[in-house]
Order: structure tokens, then C-alpha cells, then sequence
């Protein structure tokens, strides 16, 4: 009994080891489970006044993400019940920033909505950790958010709902100069 404690001792020292050491390979958590990547910056941020309304979105991410993200992403007039707002987006080099810029100019003085769709997956396929995105101003959007508008249900299938919920990703909600 003694010797199988011992064991599990060396071989828990050595997960914690190659857990420090700087390498590259993917982050884990205890137990040999994937991190989750994490939004950990939004700019505007949800509740932002004074954005130029020349202004992009961007949101970086803790690690690479799939490029199909970028199809989980909008920008909405008002609330994420308005109308969508033209817009293209790009992916940083190492994938981990995401630049959404409207294809023109948005009014001034008014109210725009950047919803996050909450199904979509970091490059190795992992699901996205929306569970930091309050601290940006993000606030979960549920159905009942979206109805009437031209949502539609267009933004509530898998890779807009946010595994495990009743939820569709998150919305960042900012007002122009």
C-alpha cells in the first residue's frame, strides 16, 4: 500500500512539473482536461459611451481559436433583436484576436450590439469559457432577447447556444459619439 502511494505521489509531481514548465504543448488542468480558452479582453466593452462610430470590434481570445468562430459573430442595431449590420472580420496571425469591422460608417449617437455566438471552439475543438465575459460588460443573450426581431432563430443553433444552457452566447452592448 505503501509503495502505490508513493507512486501516485512521483507521478503527480511529475503532471505538476510539466504543468510549469513552460513547454508548448496545450494547457491542462488537473486531470489531464483541456483549459477552455477564454475571451480576456472585448473592445468597445459591453456598456461603453463615446465610441467612434468608425470603430471595429475586437476580441482576444486565451488561445488560437477555429477559424469558423468568426461565422458566430454579428453586429446589431440597437439590441440583438435589430437589424444585422454589415460587417467583415479578420483573424489575427496566430488566430487568438479577432478584428469585426462594419462595412460603413455607424450612426452617431446610437446603440450597436455585438453578440458572440457561445458553441464555437478554439483550434483544437475545445468549447469556448464565456464564464469571464461579465467582466467586459458582456451579458448572456437568451431567446426571449432575440424574438420579434430579425433574429428569427437564425442566431440560436449550435454554435450560437452556449453548451449546457438556455443561452446564446454573449452580447456587448455599446453607444456612439
Amino acid at each position: 500500500m505503501k509503495r502505490s502511494i508513493q507512486w501516485s505521489a512521483v507521478v503527480t509531481a511529475a503532471a505538476v512539473l510539466a504543468a510549469c514548465s513552460g513547454s508548448s504543448a496545450s494547457p491542462t488542468a488537473p486531470g489531464n482536461h483541456p483549459v477552455a480558452a477564454q475571451v480576456v479582453s472585448v473592445s468597445p466593452a459591453g456598456g461603453a459611451t463615446g465610441v467612434s462610430a468608425n470603430s471595429a470590434v475586437v476580441v482576444t481570445f486565451s488561445q488560437p481559436m477555429h477559424a469558423s468562430a468568426a461565422t458566430y459573430m454579428s453586429l446589431h442595431q440597437g439590441t440583438v433583436a435589430g437589424a444585422v449590420v454589415p460587417a467583415h472580420g479578420m483573424w489575427s496571425p496566430d488566430s487568438t484576436q479577432f478584428t469585426f469591422s462594419p462595412d460603413s460608417m455607424m450612426a452617431a449617437h446610437s446603440t450597436y450590439a455585438f453578440h458572440m455566438g457561445g458553441g464555437f471552439t478554439d483550434a483544437k475543438g475545445d468549447s469556448l469559457d464565456l464564464s469571464r465575459c461579465a467582466q467586459f460588460g458582456g451579458q448572456a443573450v437568451t431567446s426571449q432577447m432575440m424574438s420579434g426581431g430579425m433574429m428569427g432563430g437564425s442566431e440560436m443553433g449550435s454554435g450560437w447556444q452556449t453548451p449546457g444552457t438556455n443561452t446564446y452566447g454573449m452580447m456587448f452592448s455599446f453607444t456612439t459619439r
